[in-house]
């Protein structure tokens, strides 16, 4: 009797575990993917000048073009990620990028070169959205927070030593060994996919029928994980701000070294608040970390548009890590939470076409208010579009969720 009572203890201890065999290797098969996507984002802009002779135009194009092409990977997998098996499209995503990968290595003319980083970033979307969508359904749903803030830590890392990677590389050795690495690193991760068991969901008849059906728009994007997408898009774009003209704004300042500091502090940080946080949401639900997350961002963006020392600008990158460090996060939750098993992977596809989005037109947008009125009204006004978006999630998502909690928490008490 202790015997089959230890067992069953056991087994449900093993049921509500993260650090499984399967997580470690997607999380750093992850991190691989986000390694490769880091370092070419990072030096193609300055290939494309110096290779192709092009303008800083058609250079920023060069690293736009990749983030378009993931949008686009995203969308057309949203519905075919359960249409066509998780674990065909996780390895069709992870094959197809270390191939077209292989292609940087052929002499080719600026147009191919766009061609190539195109379908480069939409087999990096497609894999990216199957993977979160296979670690989803991984992680217990008790622990969902805290297992996906665990597992996006990669793509912090890489945020870390992608760039170093990249500048290591092209000024010790060449870009034909960059591409050559980012290769090796991109097989790396195909492997190890290889080896991790990504076992079919289970749906039911009605859900089944609902993902033969015919394509239609609601296959490409998932409704109920608009509200939570519309705010990251604006989330991101605001980024934006920080990722694209930081360093920029540093020498305008004579801080020329400090954008890194801020970007290992903002990184350090994260990799503390951000599973913590994913545990505050799995016990205490959306709201309680949601909105003090827009608020440090909001506070985050106006040190840094106050900023004039070292000192001013470690304070945002802290007050960013707890803000946007973690809104990024926690929406990908609600976004999953939102819909049932079967719709997971259309709502994740939703949720990051919107993140893509914003990432991809936000320096266009910021760059001509810097170019008209300067960086610190740039960034005063990114401050007062976050103050918004706070007002926005209330109306968007956050009323529901309170009035739902509040209704179940009712009904908890008159069954008891």
């Amino acid at each position: 009797m202790n015997g089959n009572r230890n067992d069953t203890i056991n087994s449900a201890i093993n049921s509500e575990r993260i650090w499984t065999k399967d997580f470690i290797i997607a999380t750093i098969s992850g991190l691989f993917f986000s390694l490769v996507f880091y370092i070419t984002m990072t030096t193609f802009a300055v290939y494309a000048v110096t290779t192709y002779h092009v303008n800083e135009s058609m250079a920023g194009l060069v690293a736009g073009v990749f983030v378009i092409g993931s949008a686009c990977g995203r969308l057309l997998s949203g519905r075919y990620v359960e249409l066509v098996g998780r674990r065909k499209t996780v390895i069709f995503g992870a094959a197809g990028f270390f191939v077209i990968g292989l292609a940087y290595l052929i002499p080719v003319n600026i147009i191919a070169f766009l061609i190539i980083r195109f379908f480069h970033g939409a087999m990096f979307g497609i894999f990216h959205n199957a993977l979160v969508t296979v670690v989803t359904g991984i992680i217990p749903l008790s622990r969902r927070g805290e297992g996906m803030s665990y597992f996006s830590l990669n793509f912090v890392v890489a945020t870390a030593f992608g760039p170093f990677i990249g500048l290591f590389f092209i000024h010790r050795f060449s870009y034909q060994a960059l591409f050559v690495a980012c290769s090796v690193l991109a097989l790396f991760a195909l492997i190890l996919i290889l080896f991790m068991k990504i076992a079919a969901p289970v749906f039911t008849d009605e859900q089944f029928a609902a993902i033969q059906a015919r394509h239609t728009i609601k296959d490409i994007f998932e409704k109920k994980a608009m509200p939570i997408a519309a705010i990251i898009f604006i989330m991101s774009i605001c980024y934006t701000g920080v990722t694209a003209f930081l360093d920029s704004y540093t020498i305008e300042l004579n801080m020329l070294s400090y954008a890194s500091v801020f970007f290992i502090v903002y990184g350090a940080v994260i990799i503390v608040v951000r599973p913590l946080a994913g545990k505050l949401l799995d016990q205490k639900g959306d709201n309680i970390v949601m909105y003090p997350a827009i608020i440090f961002y909001a506070l985050a963006l106006l040190s840094v548009a106050l900023t004039h020392n070292l000192v001013l600008l470690i304070i945002a990158a802290i007050l960013m890590a707890l803000g946007y460090g973690n809104i990024l996060t926690v929406g990908q939750v609600i976004a999953a939470n939102a819909v049932p098993h079967h719709r997971i992977s259309t709502a994740t596809s939703t949720y990051f076409v919107c993140n893509d989005l914003g990432m991809g037109f936000g320096p266009l947008l910021m760059g001509l208010i810097a170019a008209q009125q300067g960086f610190v009204p740039m960034y005063l006004i990114e401050t007062g579009i976050v103050i918004v978006s706070l007002l926005l999630y209330y109306i968007l998502h956050g009323k529901q969720y309170a009035n739902k909690k509040e209704m179940l928490c009712h009904e908890k008490k008159q069954l008891s």
